[in-house]
């Protein structure tokens, strides 16, 4: 995951322009929990260090989620608050407009981290929106475990562990097979161990990154077998463990960081058995 640094906003002046925006009815409304809101505002850090005790302010009030939930509608582009969507997605600029969950997609949606269903209240809140991908937004959806309090990993708050916990398994047979997986150690406490997980099922990201293993092994085969014929096995090696280094820039845990130790490690991948890159599919 990639940390993202936290949007700078005025928390309240965007939402008394929102309010002000509101049709007489729906500002009626949002007056009479004005500091309500606020209150939630500053609650939000705490909400997401346990949110098992916190309740939504628009609890059993159909009326109120409906209109919490009218705010959001207005960062749509030529909207009062598109600035403050616009705000959100320059907080990706740093990493190329890559998605924060994924590493991989640019991002092209906003993300509740919690959800806008579930905690309307934070609607329009920037510290709860995320840019993120489609294919990341999609997956992600309501997703709020409010009974065991195991959240994701939040971009703004959260770091992801920097113990290596991500591993790819490289099997060379009559094709080359990847395989992704999670490895608990000492160094991981076990509920930051349970939310990777979490994040990896709820994104579906062991396949996703097998995937983008297998386009990245395609696209660098040519570099391979220049590398292998000019310096051998050894130089192989050495190669793939600079590549590792490399994407080990982004993080121990990032996908292609991961695929270049797996491979730089692999005696029969180094040997020779990458040519079966060139002969059979990868799965």
């Amino acid at each position: 995951m990639i940390r993202l640094p936290r949007p700078e906003r005025d928390r309240l002046a965007d939402l008394d322009l929102a309010v002000s925006r509101r049709r007489p009815s729906s500002r009626r409304v949002l007056m009479g929990v004005r500091t309500g809101i606020i209150d939630a505002y500053g609650d939000y850090e705490n909400a997401l260090r346990d949110i098992r005790r916190f309740t939504s302010l628009a609890n059993g009030s159909d009326v109120l989620t409906k209109v919490l939930l009218g705010n959001y509608a207005l960062l749509d582009r030529g909207r009062p608050l598109e600035d403050l969507r616009n705000s959100i997605f320059r907080t990706a600029l740093s990493r190329n407009y890559r998605c924060p969950l994924c590493e991989r997609a640019q991002v092209c949606a906003l993300d509740h981290f919690l959800p806008k269903n579930h905690f309307p209240e934070y609607s329009i809140l920037a510290d709860n929106l995320i840019p993120v991908c489609e294919r990341c937004n999609r997956l992600k959806g309501d997703e709020c475990d409010r009974v065991d309090g195991l959240l994701m990993f939040h971009a703004y708050f959260d770091e992801f562990p920097d113990k290596e916990m991500l591993f790819a398994e490289i099997n060379v047979d009559n094709t080359v097979s990847i395989r992704y997986s999670l490895h608990h150690s000492d160094e991981i406490d076990n509920f930051t161990f349970e939310r990777a997980e979490k994040q990896f099922e709820i994104l579906g990201l062991f396949d996703f990154y097998q995937m983008e293993a297998v386009a990245e092994l395609t696209d660098q085969v040519d570099l391979y077998d220049e590398t292998y014929d000019s310096f051998g096995g050894s130089g192989l090696r050495s190669t793939l463990s600079a590549l590792a280094r490399g994407a080990e820039r982004k993080g121990v845990n990032h996908w292609k960081a991961a695929l270049y130790r797996a491979l730089s490690r692999n005696t029969e991948f180094c040997s020779g058995g990458y040519r079966k890159l060139l002969a059979t599919p990868i799965n």
